[in-house]
């Protein structure tokens, strides 16, 4: 008797599990709800939400993510503004906070209009937007949380800004190595001498670089070599490269003045020191 209760019970929680993860059309939108909370604050036309979200086609490519470190935000839109039923917004309408689900956007919705797909989308296939509702304000709420986080981060830039001096040379001398330091400020150390002549800005260095913080956070990394045009970035990786050669290697201690100076871009916070290691596999001339 006990067993047969048991399997009863485990059927009914394979029912209930396979009900919350199906994919359903709600008003026109084609959505599998993952979690849902009914007492949760609802999404309003006009509120701004923070959210997790994975773009994916229908080969499960992910095109692009957003994750909770730093999440999407986008202000809801009226019903219809899209210019057609069942986008990616109307989905979000039928969220809370602390939702999560995948929405399914038709390709051929957004090739209305005559405009030409990338490769990567095929025409009869759904686009999947996978989200979590992290955050959900009014715009006033918005808004003067954001005036809250600027005056925050002006105080912490600054704060930064007066011991970059000690936090660079304590940098340089945990290193070990022997950096020199160029008229602009660049600290520079060429681990490797590569071969042939150094370029020339408007060259284009094919190289592999990991991006870090001073205390050893990666902030960005190429995942394969890239094609960089010198001139194309920050002062100081500019004139990194130009002092390589093919097959050289280097690390640089870039300062604010020729990086991203006083204003934050990204994951790099203001006044930040960049340190950099490049590898310079090849070089080719402009234009070319």
């Amino acid at each position: 008797m006990l067993k047969r209760i048991s399997v009863v019970l485990l059927a009914a929680s394979m029912m209930v599990a396979c009900n919350k993860n199906r994919v359903e059309v709600k008003d026109g939108v084609k959505i599998q709800i993952h979690s849902h909370d009914d007492k949760a604050r609802k999404l309003k036309d006009g509120d701004i939400i923070s959210f997790t979200a994975k773009i994916q086609n229908s080969t499960d490519s992910v095109l692009q993510e957003s994750p909770a470190s730093q999440p999407a935000r986008a202000m809801l839109q009226p019903a219809g503004v899209s210019g057609f039923k069942g986008s990616f917004e109307d989905g979000l309408r039928l969220l809370s906070l602390g939702d999560s689900a995948t929405i399914f956007v038709p390709v051929d919705s957004l090739a209305k209009g005559g405009q030409q797909l990338p490769p990567f989308l095929k025409k009869g296939t759904d686009l999947k937007y996978t989200v979590k509702i992290l955050k959900v304000q009014t715009k006033a709420e918005f808004e003067k949380d954001m005036a809250a986080d600027q005056a925050k981060a002006k105080v912490e830039a600054e704060t930064r800004k007066a011991k970059l001096p000690e936090l660079m040379a304590d940098y340089v001398k945990k290193s070990g190595l022997a950096f020199k330091t160029t008229p602009s400020g660049l600290q520079y150390v060429i681990t490797k001498e590569g071969t042939g002549e150094t370029p020339k800005t408007g060259d284009v260095c094919k190289c592999m670089y990991v991006g870090k913080f001073l205390d050893g956070k990666v902030f960005d990394q190429s995942p394969s070599p890239l094609d960089m045009p010198i001139g194309g970035m920050i002062p100081g990786f500019n004139e990194a490269l130009l002092m390589m050669k093919k097959g050289g290697k280097g690390t640089f201690l870039i300062p604010p003045q020729i990086g991203y100076g006083e204003a934050a871009q990204g994951p790099i916070p203001a006044n930040s020191a960049l340190v950099f290691t490049v590898e310079a596999i090849d070089f080719k001339k402009g234009g070319q």
